[in-house]
């Protein structure tokens, strides 16, 4: 099983605790600019104000569910059908986001 450093390094209920704390604000954080990005009801004529909050919206969710699989994998460590850490396409999916709502922020300050 391969896992990261921070599986490595601290504690399993520090894990669990941080894991899900950090899992359920990020993502709490995250579901609101997600949703207004494609909910029928908001105002999507600013496509690249749209396109940011789209991209900050799964960013922030997938670093929620990094920490989320963390604390799993935390909670069923030592079993026999273990949960494995997240893989390395969280990250790339989170990164990709990110690197999306930034593009978008810079053509919105461009064209304001």
């Amino acid at each position: 099983m391969k896992t990261t450093a921070l599986m490595h390094t601290s504690p399993r209920q520090r894990r669990i605790t941080w894991g899900f704390g950090l899992g359920i604000s990020v993502g709490m954080i995250g579901i609101g600019p997600l949703f207004a990005s494609v909910w029928p009801g908001f105002d999507h004529s600013p496509w690249d104000i749209n396109t940011m909050l789209f991209g900050l919206g799964v960013g922030l969710c997938a670093i929620a569910y990094i920490f989320g699989r963390i604390a799993v994998a935390a909670v069923t460590e030592g079993r026999r059908n273990a949960i494995a850490p997240p893989t390395r396409r969280a990250y790339f999916v989170a990164g990709g986001g990110f690197v999306l709502a930034a593009i978008a922020l810079a053509i919105a300050l461009v064209t304001a």
